[in-house]
């Protein structure tokens, strides 16, 4: 057992290290490709819509909670939010129950090298959370299963279980390496993506229960919108 452990450290490093390699082809190989193609057509904003009006205030059990301010990032934090994103929504829902779930959305019309979604890892981190990535889940949704990624943040007394995903130009992603390729994809064909993050949270020590809680509201709000909003919002 003792000289098994240090071999799938091994293992695991040696698998990062490829990952990290191809990962910096890739970001090398779409760089070349934008000066070569210089790619002047973007794929449409989100139907026209604003995120405000794609999901609804209330729905099935849930209405925003209105009790709850957000609240604002530093101005410098603001201006890079600002920077990135064409459009941003930031809610808290809570049902029958007083159980809340905070809803996010960020859409950017350019997924180049220049702007591109930032995971909620590094964002969390920022603000001086301890983040630790649980790893990959599935949600069920109306039109069926998806891949997320699934977080547990500590500040202090705050613990929030995250649940995430990402759409690259129409494509489900959950990893920078997944949205790196679907760059590359547009990018051979003379296009620029657009791309939206999907993240839901919720306060809570609980992982398992926050989690069940999330799909609950995913699925409640999936179903409580257009189906063609559904497929933008999952990339399905």
């Amino acid at each position: 057992m003792s000289s098994a452990v240090p071999a799938l450290r091994a293992a695991s490093t040696s698998r990062s290290l490829v990952q990290s390699v191809l990962l910096l082809v890739l970001c090398a190989a779409t760089a070349i490709l934008g000066s070569l193609l210089r790619p002047k057509v973007e794929i449409g904003p989100l139907g026209g819509d604003r995120l405000q009006d794609v999901v609804p205030v209330s729905f099935g059990d849930w209405k925003v909670d209105s009790t709850i301010a957000p609240v604002l990032p530093d101005p410098g934090v603001l201006r890079a939010i600002n920077a990135i994103y064409s459009e941003t929504l930031a809610r808290t829902y809570v049902n029958s129950k007083g159980q809340r779930v905070m809803l996010s959305l960020a859409y950017g019309r350019r997924q180049d090298d220049s702007m591109r979604l930032h995971q909620p890892e590094g964002c969390y981190a920022g603000q001086g959370f301890a983040v630790r990535r649980i790893g990959e889940g599935r949600l069920d949704t109306p039109t069926g299963g998806i891949s997320v990624m699934r977080l547990f943040a500590a500040q202090g007394p705050r613990q929030e279980p995250i649940t995430y995903w990402m759409v690259v130009g129409g494509h489900h992603v959950i990893s920078q390496w997944q949205g790196k390729l679907a760059q590359l994809r547009f990018g051979l064909r003379g296009f620029i993506p657009d791309g939206l993050l999907v993240r839901v949270s919720s306060i809570s020590g609980d992982s398992d229960e926050a989690f069940a809680l999330q799909q609950r509201f995913v699925k409640d709000m999936l179903e409580n919108v257009p189906s063609s909003v559904g497929r933008v919002l999952t990339g399905s």
